[in-house]
């Protein structure tokens, strides 16, 4: 198992125990020691299988997935997501967004405060002009890095605040505004909102 930059630099490696059975199982390993990480930064985390099994879901990471302060982006949104390679070298070939199921272990440095990270479920809805008033157009998923409850607030925020009041906020839920505008009839719009956590 390997941590890599996004350039193929290794920042680390570990040993995965060989396997019994006729099919590889979820394993965990842990490096000798912590690996610093920068913030807003691309790393490659990968494994090497010498008989070629593993499991591989197409189009996993088409719309990327978040889990505390990590982020595996859309596959669109970074010209590619989900790489592989033959060989024990650096993945560097795309194969349809796959998601080949490698987790990150991450730890917040002592002494460092938690982050909070927002999330959106379906990350990039689709709404089609019927869409009735008070519809749920997604779930607001807020997350603390060191795993305590977020108990604040939701509420929109500039650049692009609430799409000029189509869209509310309704606990962890934003939906059609009951008493705006509707979806427009426009096909093929994007429609940007910003939404701000407060602790």
């Amino acid at each position: 198992m390997q941590l890599y930059s996004a350039d193929g630099t290794v920042f680390g490696s570990a040993t995965l125990a060989q396997e019994s059975g006729p099919l590889p199982g979820w394993q965990e390993a842990e490096f000798a020691s912590p690996i610093s990480i920068s913030a807003n930064t691309t790393y490659v985390a990968a494994y090497y299988c010498s008989v070629g099994q593993g499991p591989e879901d197409f189009g996993g990471l088409l719309f990327g997935a978040t889990n505390g302060p990590l982020t595996a982006p859309s596959s669109w949104s970074v010209g590619g997501n989900g790489v592989y390679n033959w060989g024990n070298a650096f993945p560097s070939r795309l194969r349809e967004a796959s998601d080949y199921y490698v987790d990150v272990a991450f730890e917040p440095a002592a002494g460092t405060s938690p982050s909070l990270t927002l999330a959106f479920s379906p990350p990039n809805p689709s709404i089609t002009s019927g869409t009735p008033l008070g519809s749920v157009v997604a779930t607001i998923i807020v997350s603390w890095s060191d795993g305590s409850p977020f108990t604040g607030t939701l509420s929109f925020g500039p650049p692009y605040s609430n799409a000029q009041g189509i869209f509310a906020i309704s606990e962890d839920s934003l939906i059609i505004d009951p008493s705006g505008p509707g979806v427009s009839s426009n096909a093929n719009m994007t429609l940007n909102v910003t939404i701000v956590a407060t602790q």
